[in-house]
C-alpha cells in the first residue's frame, strides 16, 4: 500500500471513529439523564406485548409516514423531502463510509457500493441517478424553511436562530457536493454508458463543468473534492447535531417508539397514602422521565404556540417555551444530580435534595402565570410534529403549585370550597340536584336501578339554569326514543374535572372515588352524559379508582339513536333561511376524536348544510373554559370572544354546541358582540329535541 493510501486510510479511519464516538456519547450522556428522572405512569409494563403493538405502531405512522407532520400539507410535503431525503441517503453515505475506511476511495469511491454489491451495477446506476433528484427535493424542502423563517417570518419561528442556519446549511452542503460531485463524474467519457440517460441532473451539471473549463482530466480532482466536502460535512453534522435543537433528528423517535397507550385524556394518578410520592413537580429530577425526553425532542417549529388560545389572544403562556425551558432544566440541573447518584448512592437523596433544581419561577417560560394560562384544550399536544405533551407538563408543575405551595388564582380558591362542601363548583346545595327534573318523570337510581343507561347529568346540567333546558331536551329525546334510563339525583357528585385540571388531585380523587363507589353500588354499566368533561373523567380516568363503565357523550348516543330508527329527526323550518355551523369541544374532539357524530345530528336538522369556522376539527379553537378557566379570571383578550367571532364570521344564524361550558362561553362571545337576539345558540340536544318528528 502507497505511503499516501496509508495516510488516507489513517486519517479517514480517525474521523470516523471520533465522529462516530462523540455522536453517540452525546447521545446516550443525554438519555442517561432523562432516565434519571422519574418514572412515568403507564411505563411500568414497558414489556407487555400490547405496549409493544401501540409502540411500533406510533413508530411507524409518526416517524415512518410522518402522519403528525402532514397535518400541515404543504410543510408535511416540505419536511418529507428532507426526511426521505435522509434515508435515501443512507446506503449512499454508508457506502462512502465503508469505501473510506478500507481505503477503497483514494482510488475510486465507488469500488465498493451497497446498492451495487447486493442488487448489482445497473442497480445502483438507477439508485444514484434516483439521489440526484432526492437531493434537488431535498434542496427544494430546505428552501421552503429557510423562506418561512427568514422570508415570511412566520409566527412561532425565531428568526434569529443560527442553529438553523447552520443545519440548513450543512445539509444544503452534503446535497450540492454530491450533485456537484456527480456532476464531474459525468464530464467526458465517465458517462459515455447505457446508463447516461438515466442521469440527466449529473450530466446537464456535467456539461455546465465543461462549459466553465473542467475537462475530463480535471474532473477527478473536482470530484475528489466534492466526496471530501461531503464526508466532512456528514462528520461534521454528526458532531454537531445531538447538542442543537436539531437533535430532535435522534430523539423523536424515541419520543414516539415510547409513548404510553394510556388514553389522552387521562392524567396520571398519585398514591396520596404514600409519604415518598411526589405531589406535583418543581424540581427537575421529579419530573416523569417523558417531560423531559419532550424538551430533547422539541425543534421549536412553534405549532403548538401557534395553535395555543391563551398565547393567541395575548397570555403569556407558550407551549413551545415550556417545553424548550424542560431542555434547559434538563441540561442545568440534572448533570450533578446523576453525578451524585452515581458517586454517592448511599446520600444521594440527601445530597440532591440540598441542589437548587426548582424550575417553576426559575426558568422565564415556567412562570405561575403562564402555567395558569392553559386551557387543558390538547391544541398543542395535537399539533406537535414530534410528539410532546406539553398539558402533562403543566400538570405535574400545577399540582406542585395547589398541593405543596397553595399557590393558586384566588377565584379558584372558591370553586375548590363548593367542589368540597356541596360537590358542584357554583356552590349551590346539593339537595337540589334532583330539583331541574321536576315533573318530567325521570327516576333516580334509587327508586329504581334496574335501567339500560345511567344518566350522568353532571353539575352544569344540574344546577345552571342555561344547561338545565339542555338536560330537560336530552330527557325529551331518550323519552321518545323509549330508552330505559335513571340519574343518581342527590347521590351523584362532581366528576371532579374542574378539581383535576385544577392542580387540585386530592378534592379531585376524594370525588371520584365516590361517584365510582356509587355507581359500582348500583352496578351501572352504560352510562351517557351531555357534558365532555364529565365524559372524558368518568371514560378515561375513573378506571384509575375501579370505575369500568361504558361511557357515552350525548352526541354519539343520539346519533345512534336516529340511525336505528328510534328517532326521527326533522328539518328546522329555519333551515333554508338561516345557516348552521358548530363549536367542537376540546374534551369530545381533540381528547376524544369525537367529531362527526355532533356534526350529522347539526346537518339532519340544517337540512344537510353546515358552515365550518376557519378552525375546526382537530384545530378547533377553544371555548376559553378548560382546566378549571371556568372558575378564574381571564385578563387581556378573551378566548371566548375570539371564538365567538370565528363563528359568527360563517355568517351562522344557528351555532351548534354540545358542551355546557362551550353554551355558557359562546353566548356570552355572541352577547359582546351585539348579535344574541339574531343568532341563537344551542346544544345539538335542544337542537334535535325541537324538531323530533
Amino acid at each position: 500500500m502507497a505511503i499516501s493510501q496509508i495516510a488516507f486510510h489513517v486519517i479517514f479511519t480517525a474521523l470516523f471513529i471520533v465522529a462516530n464516538v462523540v455522536f453517540v456519547r452525546a447521545i446516550l450522556y443525554r438519555l442517561n439523564l432523562v432516565f434519571n428522572a422519574r418514572k412515568a405512569h403507564g411505563t411500568e409494563n414497558f414489556l407487555e406485548h400490547k405496549n409493544w403493538e401501540f409502540r411500533i405502531k406510533s413508530f411507524v405512522l409518526n416517524v415512518i409516514l410522518q402522519k403528525k407532520n402532514f397535518k400541515e400539507p404543504l410543510r408535511g410535503i416540505m419536511h418529507a423531502f428532507v426526511f426521505y431525503g435522509f434515508v435515501t441517503y443512507l446506503l449512499h453515505t454508508t457506502s462512502q463510509f465503508i469505501s473510506g475506511v478500507f481505503g477503497y476511495a483514494l482510488d475510486d469511491p465507488y469500488k465498493f457500493t451497497l446498492v451495487g454489491s447486493v442488487f448489482g451495477e445497473t442497480a445502483n446506476h438507477y439508485y444514484e441517478a434516483a439521489l440526484q433528484v432526492v437531493s434537488i427535493l431535498v434542496l427544494v424542502g430546505l428552501g421552503f424553511f429557510a423562506w418561512r423563517r427568514w422570508i415570511q417570518k412566520a409566527k412561532g419561528l425565531d428568526v434569529h436562530s443560527p442553529a438553523s442556519a447552520i443545519v440548513i446549511g450543512m445539509i444544503s452542503l452534503l446535497m450540492l457536493s454530491t450533485l456537484l460531485g456527480e456532476g464531474a463524474r459525468a464530464v467526458g467519457a465517465e458517462y459515455a454508458n447505457p446508463f447516461h440517460d438515466a442521469a440527466p441532473i449529473a450530466a446537464g451539471i456535467g456539461a455546465v463543468w465543461e462549459a466553465i473549463g473542467i475537462e475530463y482530466s480535471s474532473a477527478d480532482l473536482v470530484f475528489q473534492i466534492m466526496w471530501w466536502t461531503h464526508i466532512l460535512s456528514v462528520f461534521a453534522f454528526m458532531l454537531y447535531v445531538p447538542t442543537s435543537k436539531h437533535a430532535h433528528l435522534i430523539f423523536a423517535p424515541f419520543n414516539y417508539f415510547l409513548q404510553s397507550d394510556t388514553p389522552k385524556g387521562a392524567l396520571s394518578k398519585l398514591n396520596l397514602e404514600d409519604e415518598t410520592a411526589v405531589w406535583g413537580v418543581t424540581r427537575t429530577e421529579d419530573f416523569p422521565w417523558p417531560n423531559l425526553l419532550d424538551g430533547l425532542s422539541c425543534i421549536e417549529c412553534g405549532r403548538c404556540q401557534v395553535q395555543c388560545p391563551a398565547n393567541r389572544t395575548g397570555k403569556v403562556l407558550n407551549p413551545k417555551a415550556i417545553i424548550v425551558e424542560l431542555k434547559h432544566a434538563l441540561m442545568d440541573k440534572m448533570p450533578e444530580v446523576v453525578s451524585i447518584r452515581e458517586t454517592n448512592p448511599e446520600g444521594a437523596a440527601d445530597a440532591v435534595a440540598a441542589l437548587d433544581t426548582s424550575v417553576i419561577g426559575k426558568y422565564e417560560g415556567l412562570s405561575e402565570e403562564a402555567l395558569w394560562g392553559c386551557t387543558t384544550c390538547y391544541a398543542c399536544v395535537e399539533a406537535c410534529p414530534v410528539g410532546n405533551n406539553q398539558v402533562n407538563a403543566i400538570m405535574e408543575m400545577r399540582r406542585h403549585l395547589v398541593l405543596v405551595e397553595s399557590s393558586f388564582p384566588a377565584e379558584l380558591q372558591g370553586a375548590f370550597v363548593n367542589m368540597e362542601n356541596n360537590s358542584n363548583p357554583w356552590g349551590v346545595a346539593a339537595h337540589s340536584r334532583a330539583d331541574w327534573a321536576e315533573g318530567l318523570g325521570v327516576k333516580t337510581m334509587a327508586e329504581d336501578s334496574n335501567v339500560d343507561v345511567l344518566y350522568w347529568v353532571g353539575c352544569a346540567g344540574a344546577f345552571d339554569d342555561r344547561n338545565k333546558r339542555i338536560a330537560q331536551s336530552f330527557v325529551k329525546i331518550m323519552q321518545k326514543a323509549d330508552v330505559k334510563f335513571g340519574i343518581l339525583g342527590t347521590e351523584e357528585g362532581c366528576s371532579g374535572d374542574s378539581a383535576r385540571r385544577g392542580g387540585n388531585e386530592y378534592l379531585y380523587q376524594t370525588l371520584a372515588q365516590s361517584n365510582v363507589d356509587t355507581m359500582n353500588g348500583y352496578n351501572v354499566k352504560k352510562v351517557v352524559t351531555a357534558c365532555p368533561h364529565c365524559y372524558n373523567t368518568i371514560k378515561n380516568e375513573y378506571p384509575q379508582f375501579g370505575g369500568n363503565f361504558e361511557v357515552v357523550h350525548h352526541s354519539e348516543f343520539i346519533n345512534e339513536l336516529a340511525k336505528d330508527g328510534k328517532i326521527e329527526v326533522g328539518v328546522a323550518e329555519d333551515a333554508n333561511a338561516g345557516k348552521y355551523t358548530y363549536h367542537d369541544s376540546c374534551y369530545i374532539g381533540r381528547y376524544n376524536d369525537n367529531y362527526e357524530n355532533p356534526r350529522d345530528l347539526v346537518k339532519k336538522v340544517s337540512g344537510g348544510k353546515l358552515a365550518e369556522p376557519v378552525d375546526h376539527h382537530s384545530k378547533g379553537l377553544c371555548c376559553g373554559a378548560g382546566g378549571a378557566q371556568m372558575w378564574m379570571e381571564e385578563h387581556g383578550e378573551r378566548v371566548n370572544f375570539k371564538r365567538s367571532n370565528q363563528l359568527l364570521d360563517t355568517g351562522a344564524t344557528t351555532i351548534a354546541t354540545a358542551c355546557p361550558f362551550c353554551i355558557t362561553m359562546i353566548t356570552d362571545g355572541v352577547k359582546q358582540e351585539g348579535k344574541i337576539e339574531e343568532v341563537k345558540v344551542k346544544d345539538i340536544a335542544e337542537l334535535v329535541a325541537e324538531n323530533l318528528k
